[in-house]
C-alpha cells in the first residue's frame, strides 16, 4: 500500500467491541451503543503492520495476513488487530482499506459498502453503486471478491439484497456470488449487530455492524450505506 488515504474497521464479537476509523471520524460499538469521535487515529505504517492511535480511547496494531483485494475503488487486506479500545483489550480480525479511486458523487446517488471477515484466510467485500438518476436497486452497478485461501478470487456476477427499517437503515443483508464456471451462486447473509447514522456535507451515512454466515462460517464486518442529501432549494 502507498500513502493514499487508509480506514481500518476491526470486529471483536467475543467482547462485543467494534470499530471503524478513517480521516476525520471514528465510530465506536460496545454491543449496540454506538459513540462517534469527531477526529481520525495516527496511523503509523511499516510494511505490514499499522499503528492506530487516538488519544487515550484506542490503541490498536493491524498485522496484514492476506494480500491486498481490489473492489469498489479500494484495496483491502484481511488483519490481525491485537491492542486496547477505551482501556478494555481487543484481539480480533479487522481490515485495512486504501482508497484508489475516490466515490465520483457527481455521478452517484448511492454507495453501499460490505465487508464479511470469517477468519484470516476467508472474506468476502462487496460495493455498491448507484448512478445518480436512476430508481431502484436493480439498477445498481455491483462489485465483490472473495478471498479464499487467503488469496483473492474474481466474482462474475454479484447480487445484494437488504432489508430496511422504517428510518431506511439496514436490518439484515443478503449476497449472490456468481463464480466463473460454477453453475450455482456462493451465498452470504448477515444481520444488524449495531449501527448509527452520520450526517456530513452533502451525504448522509447509514453505519452498521453485521454478523455474517456462509458456508457454515459465522463472521462479522461492517456494512454502510452512503446517499447524497440534496440541499434545500432557494426560495
Amino acid at each position: 500500500m502507498t500513502d493514499a488515504p487508509l480506514s481500518l474497521a476491526f470486529f471483536d464479537p467475543a467482547r462485543g467491541l467494534h470499530g471503524t476509523a478513517r480521516a476525520g471520524v471514528t465510530l465506536l460499538f460496545e454491543g449496540r451503543t454506538p459513540k462517534a469521535l469527531p477526529s481520525g487515529p495516527e496511523i503509523a505504517e511499516r510494511g505490514d503492520t499499522y499503528h492506530a492511535t487516538l488519544e487515550d480511547r484506542l490503541d490498536l496494531v493491524f498485522t496484514a495476513v492476506s494480500e491486498a483485494a481490489s473492489v469498489g475503488g479500494g484495496r483491502t487486506r484481511i488483519c490481525r488487530v491485537v491492542g486496547t479500545v477505551d482501556g478494555t483489550s481487543v484481539d480480533c480480525l479487522g481490515t485495512v482499506t486504501q482508497t484508489t479511486s475516490a466515490p465520483a458523487w457527481a455521478e452517484l446517488d448511492a454507495l453501499r459498502a460490505i465487508s464479511a471477515v470469517f477468519d484470516p484466510e476467508h472474506a468476502v467485500l462487496a460495493v455498491a453503486r448507484r448512478p445518480r438518476g436512476v430508481l431502484g436497486h436493480g439498477h445498481e452497478l455491483v462489485s465483490a471478491v472473495i478471498l479464499a485461501g487467503g488469496e483473492e478470487h474474481g466474482v462474475e456476477d454479484a447480487r445484494l439484497s437488504t432489508v430496511y427499517d422504517a428510518d431506511g437503515r439496514q436490518r439484515s443483508a443478503g449476497l449472490e456470488l456468481w463464480m466463473p464456471a460454477e453453475d450455482f451462486p456462493r451465498r452470504a447473509s448477515g444481520e444488524v449487530v449495531a449501527g448509527t447514522t452520520l450526517d456530513l456535507p452533502g451525504l448522509q451515512v447509514n453505519a452498521a455492524i453485521f454478523a455474517w454466515r456462509m458456508e457454515g462460517r459465522d463472521g462479522a464486518g461492517a456494512y454502510d450505506v452512503t446517499v447524497r442529501s440534496e440541499p434545500p432549494e432557494a426560495a
